[in-house]
């Protein structure tokens, strides 16, 4: 016969004990992210025309600018998921 499994703690409360309300905040707080995430791509790639032309890149050089602007993004990624393990909305 298995054993129960002991009751998870989040911030020093028992799981069942967490309000739904702090629950779906966080979960409005990550999708809100993730959505400001996509947009900023998208402008990026609609915007990298016009920088090219204003300031006479080439297309290597814009290369590197997506290069520098994901590589950013994966940094930050990196970071909101730690955060949204530390703070663990289910």
């Amino acid at each position: 016969m298995p054993l129960p499994l002991p009751e998870v703690q989040v911030d020093g409360e028992p799981k069942a004990l967490q309000s739904p309300t702090r629950k779906l905040v966080l979960l409005v707080i990550f999708c809100l992210a993730q959505f400001l995430d996509g947009v900023n791509n998208s402008s990026l790639l609609s915007a990298l025309p016009a920088l090219d032309n204003s300031m006479g890149m080439t297309s290597s050089q814009s290369t590197w600018v997506i290069s520098a602007f994901q590589l950013t993004f994966a940094s930050f990624l990196l970071i909101s998921g730690r955060i949204s393990d530390v703070y663990n909305p289910s």
